[in-house]
């Protein structure tokens, strides 16, 4: 079983508590307290002025990681943990119905792509292909297929999908990152989190 921060700081020996505490801005908030209440318990001299350094330290982090969360657009979609969630999940139904809209459109749109009227695509030839090879090796060939492939993502149907599967992806993204904020600011104001 692992052993905790307490009964490690628990462990440490006079000399090893006070060079831990100097270092103070490297652990934990908990952690920190936790050895300025071992320092008390074992009647350790701290000078008043290291102590109240260390808790300005840790005042100043904790304000510092306040004011990144206030900063975040999370801090602004409400004042309780359940508004700002409702937001986050109001906005990314949005950004999806905006996203697969938009794509359902280009689909319906979408002029289908017209065949060659050599009734071939000169690239598919094998003559092409050996020609590609000859000029630049199989990285040329590789890369000219896959120049073709992701040209194709931006044309016709094909850039419905596109946009759908880009939606899918940016909404996704948005409600992860934003529920966590969320969660964050609320343990932080709560003070479970430091």
């Amino acid at each position: 079983m692992a052993q905790t921060f307490l009964e490690r700081i628990q462990a440490l020996s006079d000399a090893d508590l006070l060079q831990y505490l100097r270092q103070f801005q490297d652990y934990r908030t908990e952690a920190v307290e936790a050895a300025l209440e071992e320092v008390d318990r074992r009647g350790l001299a701290l000078p008043p002025e290291t102590r109240e350094g260390i808790q300005a330290g840790l005042a100043a982090r904790s304000a510092a990681a306040q004011a990144q969360l206030n900063r975040g657009f999370v801090a602004g979609l409400g004042r309780t943990l359940e508004a700002r969630l409702r937001r986050i999940h109001q906005l990314a139904a949005a950004m999806l119905a905006l996203g697969l809209g938009w794509a359902a459109v280009i689909y319906l749109l979408a002029v289908p792509v017209s065949p060659n009227p050599l009734g071939f695509e000169p690239e598919d030839s094998k003559k092409y292909l050996r020609d590609m090879e000859a000029f630049g090796g199989k990285v040329n060939v590789l890369a000219a297929q896959i120049s073709a492939a992701w040209n194709g993502l931006w044309h016709g149907r094909n850039l419905a999908f596109t946009v759908a599967g880009l939606t899918l992806l940016l909404t996704l993204t948005f409600w992860f990152i934003g529920s966590h904020r969320a969660r964050d600011l609320e343990a932080f104001r709560d003070g479970t989190e430091r």
